[in-house]
Order: structure tokens, then C-alpha cells, then sequence
């Protein structure tokens, strides 16, 4: 979308949004939301939190603050995007192929080691062995409409043996090595 198209359902957006304000814990983590969620509907090459701050009107460190450190409900947040979707998808007119689960990995070369999850393995987006990250996607499609129901970080081995290194990258306890 463009950055024109992306204002012009502005307030198509903010109703869309404003439902899931619960989940943050105060006003300004529920702006940088909004900043962040724009930003990931525009036309931006990058999609990172510089651009993004840029695009909003705001210094990069707050967008880098709300991903890093601003507190939210995230299952809850998870919980109530997917029944918004469920119910999304139960209203659409019948397909001939009907409604599809899609599984999908998506890998992204990073450098350095302070990333959670990077190391050595094996990355799609390159199709060889190099440094990076992986993530597990699973989404719905029922004809045109396509959504992204959730999303997790493939944990490797050697990162789930160092929980030490995990708790410096902010990985809670909970996520594990899952071959």
C-alpha cells in the first residue's frame, strides 16, 4: 500500500484497532501501536523501526522501545486477532477450495550474535548454511482473504542449552528447542 492509501483508511484503521487497545498497558505503548502497525501496512522498502518512526513523526527510539521493552497482553492480544479472523472467515461466501491452513518458515540473514535465535543453520531466503534467524508462520486463506494468524521464533538447540543466553535476549523460559 502507499503511504496515501495508508492514510486514507486512517480511520478505517483506528476503528479496526481500537478494540485491541485493551491489551497495552497505558495510552503511549497504544500510540506506538498504532505508529508500528501503520508503518508495517506502508509501501516502506524496510520495515524496521527507523523507517518506521520516520514515517510516523517520531524518534526511531520509540518505536525500538515498544518492541523492546513496552509492555502488553500478547496472548491475549493473539487470542483476540484470531477469534476476530474466525469469525472474519465464517462470514465470507462459500469457496471451492474452502478454507486453507498454510505452515510456513521464513528465514532472515542477520550478523552478529545478540539476536535471539541467529546461529549458523540453514536459511531459506539464501538456500545455503549462513548466519541468521528463523520464524514459523501459520495462516488462513479462504479465496482473496489471507491473514496471519500467528507467528513464533524457531528456538535452535544451542540456544535453548544456554537459558542464560536466552534471558539476555529476552526469550521467556517457556520457549524451547522443537526439532
Amino acid at each position: 500500500m502507499t503511504t496515501e492509501q495508508v492514510q486514507a483508511l486512517a480511520p478505517a484503521l483506528a476503528e479496526f484497532l481500537r478494540p485491541l487497545q485493551q491489551f497495552f498497558d497505558n495510552s503511549k505503548t497504544v500510540q506506538h501501536f498504532q505508529n508500528y502497525t501503520r508503518g508495517l501496512l506502508s509501501d516502506l522498502p524496510r520495515k524496521t523501526a527507523e523507517p518506521i518512526a520516520l514515517l510516523a513523526g517520531v524518534p526511531a527510539r520509540n518505536i525500538q522501545q515498544f518492541l523492546k521493552a513496552c509492555l502488553w497482553d500478547h496472548d491475549g492480544l493473539v487470542n483476540e486477532v484470531q477469534r476476530r479472523l474466525r469469525a472474519a472467515v465464517a462470514e465470507l461466501p462459500p469457496d471451492p477450495i474452502g478454507t486453507v491452513a498454510i505452515l510456513d518458515e521464513t528465514s532472515s540473514l542477520k550478523k552478529g550474535n545478540k539476536t535471539p535465535g541467529v546461529q549458523r543453520q540453514y536459511l531459506g531466503c539464501v538456500g545455503k548454511v549462513a548466519n541468521g534467524v528463523v520464524t514459523v508462520h501459520l495462516a488462513v486463506a479462504h479465496g482473496d482473504f489471507k491473514a496471519l494468524l500467528d507467528s513464533e521464533l524457531y528456538l535452535p538447540e544451542s540456544w535453548d542449552t544456554d537459558r542464560k543466553r536466552c534471558r539476555e535476549a529476552d526469550i521467556p523460559d517457556h520457549v524451547r528447542y522443537r526439532p
